[in-house]
């Protein structure tokens, strides 16, 4: 299965990591910040930088959007995972208009409310994820998969 992993870096890209044991033996690609800390954790890794910062951030998102088109075109994945943040959105859009399947995770340390592309990508979503019951209340057909960290 080819996989394509896209988040923020630090907390996103941290809640993803954990699980290898899932996606070890899986083709895969990432889509994420560069940052000294993130070079680090993905040595050896498909790595495509995209732009930052991306929280309500409308030119790098669309600068994203541009990056998803030609990224997903090439790579072909049969899923784009992402627990957030904002690069997550140009990427599912696509990956939506481009029939690839799509998994969102929200965040580990949002449990009271819904990050903002959490609700971006809950309708996008073939597979939504929550790591706390609270978390249900504002996405109520997500799969509540327990903390990841």
């Amino acid at each position: 299965m080819k996989v394509m992993f896209v988040t923020s870096a630090g907390g996103h890209l941290a809640q993803l990591l954990p699980l290898e044991s899932w996606w070890k033996d899986c083709t895969r690609q990432w889509v994420t910040f560069r940052r000294p800390e993130v070079e680090a954790a993905l040595i050896g890794e498909d790595v495509t930088w995209c732009y930052f910062p991306t929280t309500r951030n409308v030119p790098n998102a669309i600068r994203n959007l541009f990056l998803a088109w030609p990224t997903l075109r090439r790579s072909r994945p049969d899923v784009v995972v992402s627990v957030g943040a904002g690069v997550s959105v140009p990427f599912f859009l696509l990956a939506r208009l481009f029939g690839i399947r799509t998994v969102y995770i929200e965040c580990f340390d949002r449990i009271t409310m819904p990050t903002l592309s959490g609700r971006l990508c809950y309708p996008m979503s073939d597979v939504f994820c929550v790591q706390w019951e609270e978390q249900l209340r504002y996405y109520p057909d997500a799969i509540n998969i327990g903390p990841v960290l």
